[in-house]
This record gives structure tokens, C-alpha cells and sequence, in this order.
């Protein structure tokens, strides 16, 4: 297993479970992407926190909503699965010990607050989506303060150690061996196990840092990353594992690796990339130097949301010429690739002096300080200070593994 965050812990924990032996290599401390993440499980279909908020969902009205969002991201098949069998993901996850609740969010908003774990996170009550499917909320956001990406993926790589399977972090898998078939025989690795204290302390504090803050603090992160580059350079040896059945790459995206994302998805480069240093495309470069096929890297999902505070949601959003961008109350994901596809990646959002009070009002009430929004900028919305000036969408890797966000 390459990379440990939800999707490798999620793999591992399958694998274990079908009598595999199992070994998970992770290049920093594990976690990844997830840990960072706001820890959003999107399910439905009758979900016991949605029963509780007396939310009425079925798996087909799930379905009909997605089938529409989702596009052909993938195939209509694995969608109905993913449907209907969301209530049961949701109670494998609660089985591991992640926490949810269905305290109901009254507002649309990107993120809730610490006092509302079920929320509308999608396009769900969208003008064009509601008449589809009655809309539900269907954002499970794991049970914690703050951005509770760390809670899951807690609970998850706990498991996963419970399980039996080996993890071994501070590994960076280097190349797949393969036979004279093509049949992947083994992961050439460079490893820091053997490292002097003082230099496997300093990496991981390197790396933890460089994710977060150093998200927000880009040369910061470019810093560390480097410190932690020259640290394995130095330090790491090799290390070769043989392969019995299969490896599973889950090691992220790669929207940490300027190259490929020139490459693939230009018109995404002007955002700030949601991600660890890890996101670098290993998985990816790994996959089709074995002979492994690639589709679909042109889709980088980009997050521009308005909310919170809800009151931007009755604001206008145009772009430079005036022109309405899309419905305010659409998924950021869906502003944002507006924005970027359609629009120059650039917008204003227009709000009289009604809707900036009600928004000043909100904003201490319904945003969670810890997840990066700052009053400057609301969660990327310009203040009245510096709503005259231009924005634009932020480019994330795709989410991987449970329904993450």
C-alpha cells in the first residue's frame, strides 16, 4: 500500500480484513490530505444522523441528484453502488470509532460550525438540482473542533495498526519492479528508518508544518519541504519489498508538482494548491511507469466558496464583464470551475449594504476560525475593505477515498 491517508487506510484495512498481508508505506507520517481536510463524509440515503435531524433521504433520490453533478466522473454503475450502500459506510465508520452527529446546520455554508455536524455541502438545493431529486443534506462532518480531517483519519490509521498490517512511515516508494510479464514483483523504497533520532524528528516536524501552516504560507512550505528533501538525500537508504499479490497506489494528486499541473490542467495554476508536499503525483508517475493508463487529469477541482457567513449567498456574482457567473448557492467546486472554464478565473461578487451588515453579523457565529478563515478575506470572499479587487478559485487535488473532503 502506497500512502496512507483515508484511501490507503480505507485499502489496508480491506485488504487485512480479505487475510492479506499487509504493508503501508507513507513518505511523511501518515495522514495526508485527509488530515488537513475538514474530515466531510458525504453520504445519505437514510443515514442515521439524517434520521435523527428528521431528514428523509433514499438512496435514489441520492442518485438522481448526483447523476446530474457528478457528470461522468464515473461511471453510472459505481455511482449506484456508492449510493446504496452509503448507509453502510457510514456505520463501517462509526464501527472504527469516527464520530458523527446529526446536529442540522439551519444555514448553507461551506463548513459548520462546531455546533452543527449535518449540512447541506453540495448543489443539492440548487436552482436545476432541487426539482431532480428532493434535496437533503448529506455533509457528515466528523465530530470534532476545528477542521476535523484529524479525528477520521485518527480513528482510521489507529485501526489499520489494530488490523495487524505494518506501516512504515518516513518510506517513499521509488519505482515498481516488474518481471519479465509486467507483473509488479516489488516497490523499490528509500527509507529513513534507520536514521539517526534527531534526523527522523526533524523530518516529520518539517513535514508537518510545511502542510499546515505552510498550506497558507507558501514560501514557508517551499522551506521545509527542501529541508526535508535534503534530509532524506542524506540521510534515507534503500529498502526493496517484495510483492506477493498486488500494490494499491493511493498516494494523492499532484497538484504540488507545478510541472504536471502545467501540463495537465493550465488554466488551474493561479490558485493556491489544497494539499501536502506529498500531492506530487507519485502515485500517479508510479502507476503508468508500470504500464498503468491515466485518465481524466485535466479535472483539478477548484474551491471558491462564499459562505460563510450565508448572507453572500444573495449576492451577485459576475465577471469582469458583468456577466452572472452561476447560481450563488452551487457547490464551491462548481463556482469555481465556473469561474476558471468560462470566466478568466476571475469574479466580483456584487452586495449592497443590507446584505454586508447581515453578513458582518454572521461571520463570528458561523465560521470555524481554525479551518483558515481569517475576517480579511472569509473564507476567500473580499471584505468590504477589499471587495473592489479581483479573486480567484484555488486549485485542489480530486478528493480520494470515502467520500473525503
Amino acid at each position: 500500500m502506497v500512502g496512507f491517508g483515508a484511501a490507503g487506510a480505507c485499502a489496508a484495512l480491506e485488504a487485512a480484513a480479505a487475510g492479506a498481508e499487509v504493508i503501508v508505506l507513507d513518505r511523511f507520517g501518515g495522514g495526508g490530505a485527509t488530515a488537513l481536510s475538514g474530515g466531510v463524509v458525504y453520504a445519505g440515503g437514510g443515514t442515521p444522523q439524517q434520521r435523527a435531524a428528521g431528514v428523509p433521504d433514499t438512496p435514489d433520490a441520492m442518485y438522481g441528484y448526483l447523476l446530474a453533478e457528478v457528470g461522468d466522473a464515473v461511471s453510472p454503475a459505481t455511482l449506484r453502488r456508492f449510493c446504496d450502500g452509503s448507509v453502510e459506510m457510514i456505520g463501517w465508520l462509526q464501527a472504527l470509532g469516527v464520530p458523527f452527529e446529526g446536529s442540522l446546520c439551519p444555514y448553507k455554508t461551506s463548513y459548520p460550525s462546531n455546533r452543527h455536524y449535518l449540512y447541506f455541502s453540495g448543489s443539492e438545493a440548487a436552482g436545476g438540482f432541487r426539482d431532480l431529486a428532493p434535496p437533503a443534506p448529506r455533509g457528515h462532518r466528523v465530530k470534532g473542533r476545528g477542521s476535523s480531517g484529524k479525528v477520521l483519519f485518527a480513528h482510521l490509521g489507529r485501526t489499520v495498526r489494530h488490523a495487524g498490517s505494518r506501516v512504515l512511515v518516513q518510506t517513499a516508494a521509488r519505482r515498481l519492479l516488474t518481471d519479465a510479464d509486467g507483473r509488479v514483483k516489488g516497490v523499490e523504497c528509500r527509507t529513513l528508518a534507520g536514521a539517526p533520532p534527531w534526523v527522523r524528528r526533524g523530518h516529520l516536524l518539517a513535514s508537518r508544518y510545511a502542510a499546515k501552516p505552510g498550506l497558507y504560507v507558501p514560501a514557508l512550505r517551499r522551506v521545509l519541504h527542501r529541508w526535508t528533501e535534503r534530509l532524506e538525500a542524506r540521510h534515507s537508504r534503500p529498502l526493496w519489498i517484495a510483492v506477493r499479490r498486488a500494490v494499491v497506489l493511493a498516494a494523492g494528486g499532484f497538484v504540488a508538482n507545478r510541472p504536471m499541473l502545467r501540463e495537465h490542467a493550465p488554466a488551474y495554476r493561479a490558485g493556491l494548491p489544497l494539499s501536502t508536499p506529498g500531492d506530487d503525483g507519485t502515485g500517479i508517475r508510479l502507476g503508468a511507469a508500470a504500464g498503468g493508463a491515466t485518465a481524466k487529469l485535466d479535472h483539478v477541482s477548484a474551491w471558491r466558496f462564499i459562505s460563510p457567513p450565508s448572507a453572500f449567498l444573495h449576492a451577485v456574482l459576475v465577471d469582469a464583464d458583468g456577466r452572472r457567473i452561476c447560481d450563488e448557492t452551487r457547490y464551491g467546486a462548481a463556482l469555481g470551475q465556473a469561474m476558471v472554464t468560462g470566466h478568466g478565473g476571475r469574479g466580483w461578487l456584487l452586495a449592497d449594504r443590507e446584505i454586508l451588515a447581515e453578513a458582518r453579523r454572521g461571520l463570528r457565529e458561523q465560521t470555524v476560525w481554525s479551518s483558515g478563515c481569517r475576517p480579511s478575506t472569509c473564507c476567500g470572499v473580499p471584505s468590504p475593505a477589499t471587495r473592489s479587487r479581483a479573486w480567484r478559485p484555488r486549485p485542489v487535488s480530486t478528493p480520494t477515498g470515502c467520500g473525503t473532503r
